[in-house]
């Protein structure tokens, strides 16, 4: 009886207990499945807000350092070797960590009419800095490569997708800006390639410190970064899978901006969540294995198995000891009294005691009655004690399991967060809603106080007024609309200045980031490429892009009358083929140094083309401008070059009142110029030619004989052929001028002893084209001039250099092929004796039809009898 009182009382508790426990476990198990998704979408914004950072700050720095690039480019193409753009390209990959390599790309011919590809780029490969033009040839074909083409497609600047790199192991993306020359017309254009180390480590941390991958595609699908390279490679798309339940939810991330979707692998669920991470449209995703996600609950089961073991075990020792101690106990005292009366007296004794124990039991009865309510009530208290026990038990869990939860993710975040601050050359400010600093972290080399200076500080305590109050002002637009903010200031401290960009984040409800980066080289940097674009580099002067802005402003009345005055160097192209450009370039410099140290100090000074400057001098009448021209002329009349005298054609135009545009005026006083140069012209072209051929005698004295010997030659063949005198004369001077391209060569080459290299011959073979561009620069030796070009074309048409056969030669050009060979033939030479004249004269009937005009060689050989 008393065992069936004790088993009621723990059939009626233990089933309340374990409704009890069900009901926690199932709320525990939902509270902890929405924490765990609500953690990870925190977790994908917060790393999602700090790649876009970053990506957006060094992709607005390339594009920046591209469109000056792009202006100095489309002016500079005109005036600048190759090797001069590698040297401005240089200093923009070794100035900006984040930059991999940058080129300029020209369309065929843009740069020069001969030459289809030119294409200077400079990369970084680990600490070194390269420079090549490996990738100007048809190999490679810039023009058809996506950053050339989408450029030229669009007329704007375009970014690629970012893509795996395999010489540089790195992720990158390249920014491509248009070239456009000074009529606005596209020439080609510069392309910057911007690494993206960070989110190659991002992607590699994660998959190392979480369960499941992540991966970035573009708004086509195709993977941008990923865990297998392989994939980024060859540039795999989500939707290359066979997977129908994955195909289905990528089209829902393609298709959505944020957001979170499943699709089910290997009969198992898989968690995407994804973001937008730019306005290129990637999308950052992260895949986590349902089991990933139920793991924490799993761990909360196991707990709650224990409690629910223990609570049982509790409460049945608790109903069997109470039942003990209030029935079981007084019972069996009664059973013991009865036993020890006799038989003897068994009915009196019985009867006195039944009476007794009637009384008795009646108090019994009526305790046991205080005792079932007593029970009742304790068993209620009971109840609710153990229900307030596992829910705190409960609680206590599922906060313990929350703060581990909590503890791994920002182990892995800080760890994470302290290689991404090691990366990147900024630093990070944590800031309150009303603006205190509250923690930095990052580059601390750049900060202008200590750490203990401003921590805990409004930032209007510390910065300066302007500085703070664009501060204020960005920090409460954050928390207003949510957006991300964006400044640059200038910081002087200790004669110092700086330049900064600071970039705010909202941060939670009531904190907010501030990246700070110092932008002070790439501003820098940015000042020298405009300054670049706004001066020649040969003379330091402005050039014509600065000088088209600055004249128009010069253009007031209050500086009327205003002086344009147009000059042109004479010669500079013969100089520059004669003795070379570094001469021209000294010529340039040595007229813009006269320029700049002339009487009257000039508004404006600049070089506008190859061998034009424009002047242009405020409050100037006619006679002051004609003599500060006079003094001109007189200084450079002082200079020579290899004893070519200085020569500059000057012509002008007076503004007087306002209405006349200032390049009217200048093309006005460039007409002048032209006009004054014809003048000049004739006498002067005649002296230098002179001058240039006897600096090449000087330099080979065995020219000059040779040079004397062909003249008579041709003269004396003139002469039996019947010729009239001017033909004659005409044919003499070509002879004597027929090397005159020789100046152009290496003196080395030139009076080399032994047989020359093939590439010292190919050199020797650009004489006859170096002669023409001597010759052609005045007008009455245009005709000897081509005489010059064509004196070493054969009749058979393997000549050079233009490969011209029988008469497409020009007569004359095909008797001093005769007489140059039979002389050089007949002459000592550095590398043997002279030759007999018969044998000349054979080898010339031998190559007769061949390199030489068959009737002149015929008629050369039986007229010709008093040559030696």
């Amino acid at each position: 009886m008393l065992s069936h009182i004790r088993m009621k009382m723990l059939l009626i508790v233990i089933p309340v207990l374990c409704v009890v426990l069900m009901l926690s476990y199932i709320a525990s198990v939902k509270t902890a499945k929405r924490l765990v998704d609500h953690e990870t979408s925190e977790r994908i914004s917060s790393e999602k807000e700090i790649q876009k950072n970053i990506i957006e700050k060094n992709m607005n720095d390339a594009a920046e350092i591209s469109r000056v690039l792009a202006v100095f480019a489309g002016y500079g193409c005109k005036d600048n070797s190759p090797d001069y753009f590698i040297n401005i390209l240089k200093p923009v990959v070794q100035d900006n960590q984040f930059i991999l390599g940058v080129g300029i790309w020209y369309e065929p011919y843009a740069y020069d009419k001969s030459q289809k590809y030119m294409g200077p780029y400079v990369y970084r490969d680990g600490d070194r800095i390269i420079p090549t033009f490996d990738y100007s040839n048809a190999d490679y074909d810039y023009f058809s490569q996506d950053y050339y083409a989408l450029a030229k497609k669009t007329n704007n600047i375009v970014w690629t997708d970012m893509y795996y790199d395999q010489t540089s192991n790195l992720y990158m993306i390249t920014c491509s800006q248009p070239v456009y020359d000074d009529n606005g017309k596209f020439i080609g254009c510069v392309t910057v390639d911007v690494g993206l180390s960070s989110m190659q480590k991002f992607i590699s941390d994660y998959i190392a410190s979480h369960d499941g991958t992540t991966y970035i595609i573009n708004r086509e699908g195709t993977y941008l970064a990923a865990e297998s390279d392989a994939a980024v490679k060859v540039k795999s798309s989500v939707f290359d899978s066979n997977n129908q339940s994955y195909l289905v939810a990528v089209s829902e991330v393609i298709s959505s901006d944020n957001g979170k979707t499943s699709y089910i692998k290997n009969k198992q669920e898989i968690t995407l969540f994804y973001k937008t991470l730019n306005d290129l449209g990637w999308k950052i995703v992260f895949e986590i294995p349902e089991s990933s996600i139920n793991k924490p609950i799993g761990q909360l089961s196991n707990t709650f198995i224990w409690i629910f073991g223990l609570s049982l075990l509790f409460m049945s020792l608790t109903v069997f000891i109470l039942t003990g101690r209030i029935i079981d106990h007084p019972v069996k005292a009664i059973l013991r009294e009865i036993k020890e009366i006799g038989v003897r007296n068994f009915d009196q004794e019985v009867s006195r005691k039944l009476v007794k124990r009637t009384d008795e039991f009646g108090l019994i009865g009526k305790s046991l009655d205080e005792m079932k309510q007593q029970l009742k009530q304790s068993n209620e208290k009971l109840e609710h004690s153990l229900k307030e026990n596992v829910e705190s038990q409960k609680q206590l869990i599922l906060q313990n399991q929350i703060l581990t939860e909590r503890e791994t993710q920002m182990y892995h975040s800080l760890k994470y967060a302290n290689s991404l601050m090691e990366a990147i050359p900024d630093t990070v400010f944590v800031i309150s809603q009303d603006g205190v600093f509250l923690d930095c972290i990052g580059d601390l080399d750049h900060l202008f106080f200590k750490r203990e200076r401003f921590i805990g500080k409004n930032i209007t305590d510390v910065m300066p007024q302007s500085i703070a109050a664009k501060g204020r002002e960005m920090i409460d637009q954050v928390f207003l609309t949510g957006e991300n903010q964006k400044i640059e200031y200038e910081w002087t401290s200790a004669r110092i200045t700086e330049y900064h960009e600071l970039r705010i984040v909202k941060w939670f409800d009531d904190k907010a980031i501030a990246i700070a980066r110092n932008i002070t080289e790439t501003h820098n940097y940015i000042k020298k490429i405009e300054e670049i674009s706004y001066h020649d580099h040969i003379t330091g002067l402005h050039n014509r892009r600065y000088f088209d802005q600055a004249s128009k402003e010069l253009n007031q009345s209050e500086n009327y009358p205003i002086s344009v005055i147009f000059a042109d160097l004479n010669g500079l192209k013969m100089v520059n083929d004669s003795f070379g450009h570094e001469y021209g370039d000294y010529m340039l410099k040595r007229f813009a140094e006269i320029l700049a140290d002339s009487g009257k100090k000039g508004e404006l000074i600049s070089r506008v083309g190859g061998d034009e400057f424009a002047i242009i001098l405020k409050r100037t009448e006619r006679g002051e401008t004609d003599r500060y021209i006079r003094e001109l002329k007189e200084k450079c009349a002082t200079e020579t070059i290899n004893g070519i005298e200085l020569s500059v054609s000057f012509g002008y135009h007076i503004i007087e009142e306002s209405g006349m545009p200032i390049q009217k005026a200048v093309k006005l006083a460039e007409d002048e110029m032209y006009q004054n140069k014809l003048y000049e012209a004739s006498s002067r072209r005649s002296k230098t030619i002179d001058i240039i051929l006897n600096t090449l005698h000087e330099k080979n004295p065995r020219e000059e004989q040779h040079s004397q010997r062909v003249a008579e030659i041709c003269e004396a063949m003139a002469k039996q052929m019947g010729m009239p005198d001017s033909d004659i004369n005409k044919i003499k001077a070509a002879g004597l001028l027929h090397d005159i391209g020789k100046i152009g060569i290496q003196e080395e080459v030139l009076n080399k002893p032994g047989i020359l290299t093939e590439d010292e011959y190919q050199e020797v073979k650009k004489h006859s084209e170096i002669g023409y561009r001597i010759l052609n620069t005045s007008p009455n030796m245009s005709e000897i001039a081509e005489i010059v070009l064509c004196h070493h074309e054969r009749w058979d048409g393997k000549g050079y250099p233009k490969g011209r056969s029988k008469t497409d030669i020009p007569l004359f050009a095909r008797i001093i092929t005769i007489a140059d060979a039979y002389d050089a033939m007949t002459s000592d030479r550095s590398y043997r004796k002279a030759l007999p004249a018969a044998y000349a004269k054979n080898e010339l009937i031998r190559g007769s039809g061949e390199q030489f005009d068959p009737e002149l060689v015929d008629f050369f050989v039986n007229h010709m009898k008093g040559l030696n």
